[in-house]
């Protein structure tokens, strides 16, 4: 996939920047391909090992165990898809721009991707304990996203030259349920017509 050598790439150039290629960084850098192409159950310890070239004995020493594996790969990858997301939004866009920017951006990533789709709603499914560490990362980069959608609407409404009654926090909610249904049904049908079918429903909510 090649979405999976990207984000090998960006981990990998942002370790090179600091210098740093340790075992660990190779071990993470592994788990971002196998845990997203194979799934967090089906990637057995030992592959990761031989993938990444350590000693099994390196591998325990910085990761004591697969879930503690899993919280490092949710943490590097929520920093690198967030970084995508922000980026490929251009900062200087009208803020209305911004908002459906986040849909182009979807269908930009469910297809190069090969529509395999939330890292993070495909690690919650593997894990159904909700009150587990694992689960717990998730919803801390779902949060994450939140922000960034309330934040966006919040400047689209400072945008807007007359005052209107409609709640930019309630909006955003609603936005960003429509972002998540799209991701899902996006992976279900292979396609992106749900995305655009989410991107007309918010066009048509927040207006001209």
């Amino acid at each position: 996939m090649l979405l999976d050598r990207q984000v090998c790439l960006v981990y990998s150039c942002r370790m090179a920047t600091k210098n740093e290629n340790t075992a660990r960084d190779r071990i993470i850098e592994t788990a971002l391909n196998l845990f997203y192409k194979q799934g967090y159950l089906a990637t057995g310890i030992n592959q990761i090992i031989s993938e990444s070239q350590v000693a099994k004995a390196t591998f325990y020493a910085n990761f004591p165990s697969k879930e503690a594996l899993c919280l490092a790969y949710l943490q590097a990858r929520h920093k690198i898809w967030m970084g995508w997301l922000t980026d490929s939004i251009k900062s200087d866009s009208a803020p209305r721009k911004k908002l459906t920017g986040i849909f182009s951006f979807l269908k930009e990533w469910m297809q190069e991707s090969n529509y395999r789709g939330c890292a993070f709603l495909n690690i919650a499914s593997e894990v159904p304990l909700a009150d587990s560490e694992i689960r717990n990362e998730v919803v801390k980069h779902k949060n994450s996203l939140q922000k960034y959608i309330l934040e966006t609407m919040a400047d689209f409404f400072e945008s807007k030259d007359e005052p209107t009654s409609s709640d930019p926090v309630e909006l955003a909610k609603i936005v960003y349920i429509l972002v998540e249904g799209a991701i899902v049904s996006s992976q279900n049908y292979s396609s992106v017509w749900p995305i655009e079918a989410a991107q007309k429903a918010v066009e048509a909510l927040i207006g001209e």
